[in-house]
């Protein structure tokens, strides 16, 4: 191979991997801003998630796999039929992205 070839061809392999990491980085962000928005709303005074927390509603664990990110996230924005029957507070001050945040983070607990 010639030596232009060569180093292109280890410029795009160099690309990709710093592309790799920064999309890692990025779920590691969203990660972590989603545990600490879960935590700061208080879910677990109610549910349980990954063996700790309460048992007034039902567990959340592996909720991404009895729910679409599209329900989880549809039930946290509008649950008044819900919130009839039991304690579920309202997330209207909740942000869009915030909701979208933590339904992603629920939904990828299979």
């Amino acid at each position: 191979m010639r030596p232009m070839k060569q180093l292109f061809a280890l410029s795009l392999v160099m690309l990709s991997l710093l592309l790799s990491c920064s999309l890692l980085h990025a779920d590691d962000s969203s990660e972590a801003e989603a545990r600490r928005l879960f935590n700061a709303l208080g879910c677990k005074g109610c549910h349980q998630f990954e063996g700790d927390g309460g048992s007034l509603a039902p567990p959340l664990d592996q909720i991404g796999s009895r729910m679409t990110r599209e329900q989880i996230k549809s039930h946290l924005e509008d649950h008044a039929e819900t919130r009839k029957k039991g304690f579920m507070p309202s997330y209207s001050t909740t942000s869009q992205k915030e909701l979208e945040l933590l339904s992603d983070f629920l939904y990828r607990h299979k």
